[in-house]
């Protein structure tokens, strides 16, 4: 089973609707990824809106809106590994419901080689049925073979949840900024 992945045309992702949270990221936890990926964004000098390529399985422009971050908010957020996982699933988890029927349901446990599990968007089957896997990467500034050799590894890291259920990979570089999106068939 492969996830089928679709161009919207113009991707518009704004980050404070993560404040709304999914059926998987409270609004609490989704306005604090929003703001790990604002002071990203703010770090690396972009404007708001930022072009971001969406590129690998899909190749789309998405249009990248948030609040610029005040002094706190930089400080909360100063420590730029942690910034740059956290806003990185904040992208993602924007972007995949744009470019599939799926949204983030649940955070995954570790040892897993996964971050998220993916449901269908209002689906009140049982939990997993159908279902994927989302593995999330970031990075504050690379180069395009930097993010290609990281699309490899999280492609690798998810082996050990392999089976029937397909996986997302989404490695979100800050400094284009860029999406790299690859799709992993399930058995």
């Amino acid at each position: 089973m492969q996830i089928e992945l679709r161009t919207t045309g113009n991707i518009e992702l704004a980050l404070e609707t993560l404040a709304s949270g999914t059926p998987g990221i409270t609004p609490c936890c989704g306005a604090a990824l929003a703001q790990a990926a604002a002071v990203c964004l703010d770090e690396r000098g972009h404007s708001n809106p930022a072009l971001m390529a969406v590129r690998g399985a899909l190749e789309a422009t998405a249009q990248l809106y948030w609040q610029s971050p005040d002094d706190q908010t930089r400080r909360c957020w100063a420590d730029p590994n942690v910034a740059t996982e956290h806003g990185a699933c904040g992208v993602a988890t924007l972007l995949v419901p744009e470019i599939s029927d799926l949204t983030v349901v649940e955070r995954s446990r570790k040892g897993t080689g996964f971050d998220y599990w993916l449901g269908e968007k209002n689906d009140e089957g049982p939990l997993f049925q159908g279902k994927a896997r989302l593995e999330v990467s970031g990075i504050r500034t690379g180069s395009d073979s930097t993010v290609a050799s990281r699309v490899k590894q999280k492609l690798r890291q998810t082996q050990p949840s392999d089976g029937s259920l397909p996986a997302i990979v989404v490695v979100v570089e800050f400094g284009s900024p860029q999406s790299v999106v690859a799709n992993k068939c399930g058995m």
